[in-house]
């Protein structure tokens, strides 16, 4: 009776076991298909959860917008250490951007290890960063993460862009490396930007047929009836013309852009309110400025304008101007303070002394820049870039070498060409770059005298008061 009964025990036992080695494989089997398939999906696809309220870890929007319009390959070649913690964060971006298009590729070089290469690109230290791509180079220091992407947008936008500057007129010269008198360091900026900058004789040849824009900068002579045509020939197909004139300068193209409602004012801006720290009334920040227009919307911090004159916009939107232009749109997005005036004293440019004269001067606040857009008024709905644009600005000094590094001239002089160039995306990349930056700390006579108060009377008397507060409650509610 028992003997069945242990061979049927016997024979489930086996087939016990010999079901767990069929799971058992059959689990190996499924496991290893699941590693399989997850390691092609990752060799094939670079999948990331950012889970940062802010993304920091992850291609923000500009940054796809700028990596996915490269046309042509570039390389980024990081001189770093490895181990320093500076590099991790641009190590990140650089695998992120390298993933989301092959058109990058990058490489890490070390110093000492590569000192043939180092050579080779000028490199002596560790952060250095070099951007190449079409025979065209942008370098960076530190490794700074947030200057990756701006250097790829510069060193992939388009070459050989050509702005012109006038000569024959006593402009100020591009070329000049003098502090005072040069103005090489605003060149130096834009040829940073993939310009080619060139100097233009209206009367020799025209406005050439390959100018994105034309500018005077700070012109003092007149201009000749020949070249005022050729002018107003360039402005009526649709030029983009920058005027920068100084107080009391080239009087006949003030009086040629009066045409075009753009009136150049005599008075010479007065702001001691504004004015730099123990600095003259006639060098003073500019404070109101327009963050709708891109010229001035990518400031950091105010201009610091010296010698300025008002730069008035006389014409209403619809208003026809020569060359059967009508005014689209208009905006005067730099203006002096509230407390500022143009004072027509004619000894104030000379001394650096006036003072308030009513029914004399003008009171503020004063457009110091102004812009004015031209459509044909035969056609009026053509897009901004293939209208004529006119923008004039009251004095050259903020782009001199002395003065472009001070607050947001910098980020005026080159916002400025590359909006009437057509390069807003680099000026979005300059306004992305200056959150991370904090501008150089000037503050006003105004603000200076505010501190001084404070620090020398309302402080003290805030302490006195709690002195005698403290003496009287011990001695008399003791």
């Amino acid at each position: 009776m028992d003997g069945p009964a242990l061979k049927d025990s016997a024979a489930a036992e086996r087939r016990s076991i010999w079901l767990n080695y069929g799971v058992l494989l059959y689990t190996v089997i499924a496991f290893g298909a699941v590693l399989f398939v997850a390691n092609a999906i990752i060799s094939t696809f670079d999948i990331r959860w950012d889970l940062t309220p802010q993304k920091q870890f992850s291609l923000s929007d500009f940054d796809k917008r700028v990596l996915g319009g490269l046309t042509h390959d570039v390389k980024v070649m990081a001189f770093v250490r490895t181990e320093d913690p500076a590099y991790l964060e641009l190590a990140d971006l650089l695998f992120q951007a390298a993933a989301f298009t092959p058109r990058l590729t990058y490489q890490v070089i070390d110093v000492n290890k590569a000192p043939g290469m180092a050579r080779e690109y000028g490199v002596s230290s560790y952060g250095e960063v070099i951007v190449e791509s079409q025979g065209r180079r942008r370098d960076f220091d530190n490794a700074r993460s947030d200057e990756l992407i701006p250097a790829i947008l510069q060193i992939s936008a388009a070459a050989n862009k050509h702005i012109y500057f006038t000569i024959g007129h006593g402009e100020r010269d591009l070329f000049n490396s003098d502090r005072s008198l040069g103005y090489s360091q605003w060149r130096g900026q834009l040829e940073q930007n993939n310009y080619q900058i060139d100097n233009v004789s209206l009367f020799a040849s025209g406005v050439p047929d390959d100018a994105r824009v034309v500018v005077s900068l700070g012109p003092q002579k007149d201009f000749l009836p020949e070249e005022l045509a050729a002018l107003a020939k360039y402005l009526g197909h649709g030029g983009h013309y920058v005027a920068i004139i100084d107080p009391y300068g080239s009087p006949t193209l003030v009086d040629f852009l009066k045409k075009y409602y753009l009136d150049f004012i005599p008075q010479v801006v007065v702001d001691p309110a504004y004015r730099l720290t123990a600095g003259e009334i006639l060098t003073t920040q500019i404070p109101l400025r327009s963050e709708e227009n891109p010229m001035s919307r990518s400031m950091t911090a105010p201009a610091v304008f010296s010698l300025g004159r008002g730069v008035m916009v006389t014409g209403a939107v619809g208003a026809i101007a020569p060359g059967d232009l009508k005014i689209a749109d208009e905006d005067k997005f730099l203006s002096s303070s509230h407390e500022s005036w143009g004072s027509g004293d004619p000894n104030a440019l000379t001394t650096g002394i006036t003072e308030y004269q009513a029914g004399r001067d003008l009171k503020g606040p004063i457009p110091v820049a102004s812009e004015i857009d031209f459509a044909p008024a035969s056609n009026p709905h053509i897009p901004l870039q293939q209208m004529t644009r006119l923008v004039g600005i009251g004095s050259s000094a903020f782009a001199s070498n002395q003065f472009i590094e001070m607050l947001g001239n910098r980020d005026l002089a080159v916002s400025l060409i590359n909006e009437l160039a057509g390069d807003e995306m680099l000026i979005a990349s300059r306004e992305r770059l200056n959150k991370s930056e904090t501008a150089a700390f000037y503050i006003s006579d105004q603000e200076a005298r505010h501190l001084l108060a404070y620090g020398s009377v309302v402080e003290p008397a805030i302490l006195f008061l709690i002195a005698i507060t403290v003496l009287v409650r011990r001695r008399f509610f003791a």
